[in-house]
């Protein structure tokens, strides 16, 4: 009797768990959303328009999703938060673009690719703003550019690959480029003195 109802117990609860999870499951499907246009198809998922914020960031682009349109506003939305994976593709079904967005920020990496599914670019971005490592890519999928963001803005070396054996390199603070560091004077005098120290006299 009692291995009777301990057996149960359990197919109870492993029913309520399954039916929890397919709930779940659902709650998913019902907030998942495709929009279809011309040259591709978005696929993404979105809050319920209950589910909101009450404060935006007014330097922040929001993703937002309202009477079957995909919007983008600067520091505010009027409609439904992009918030989860979101999934951009080409007609012929290869990947356009692909990411994950938390209340309609961009977050996490970030790809894009093209028609013919070369990578074009891989960033990463933080509550909407770029972050962290970025690379570029030419239209053969070879690596063109390199650098790092800082709070949306380039900071620190960027490499800019012309050919395999030649790359240009540019200093960044707050996304604008820092002149060349000019050679330190002591160093330049020194080597002057070299110079002339080992000058051939005829």
């Amino acid at each position: 009797m009692r291995l009777s109802l301990f057996t149960f117990f359990l197919v109870l609860l492993a029913t309520g768990s399954k039916a929890q999870y397919e709930g779940r499951a659902l709650d998913l499907e019902h907030y998942q959303y495709t929009l279809g246009y011309p040259d591709h198809k978005i696929t993404f998922y979105a809050r319920p328009a209950g589910e909101s914020l009450k404060f935006t960031d007014p330097a922040k682009n929001y993703y937002w999703f309202s009477s079957n349109e995909l919007k983008i506003t600067q520091g505010g939305f009027s409609g439904k938060l992009l918030h989860g994976s979101y999934t951009d593709f080409y007609l012929n079904k290869n990947l356009k673009e692909q990411g994950e967005f938390r209340m309609g920020l961009k977050n996490g990496i970030w790809n894009r690719w093209t028609e013919v599914g070369v990578l074009v670019a891989k960033v990463c971005y933080k509550d909407g703003l770029l972050e962290g490592r970025f690379y570029q890519y030419d239209s053969l999928g070879q690596l063109a550019e390199a650098g790092k963001y800082r709070q949306g803005k380039i900071n620190g070396k960027l490499k800019k690959y012309i050919s395999s054996d030649s790359i240009v390199v540019m200093n960044y603070k707050n996304g604008l480029i820092q002149p060349a560091a000019k050679k330190n004077k002591w160093f330049q005098a020194l080597w002057k003195k070299k110079t002339k120290s080992t000058k051939v006299v005829d």
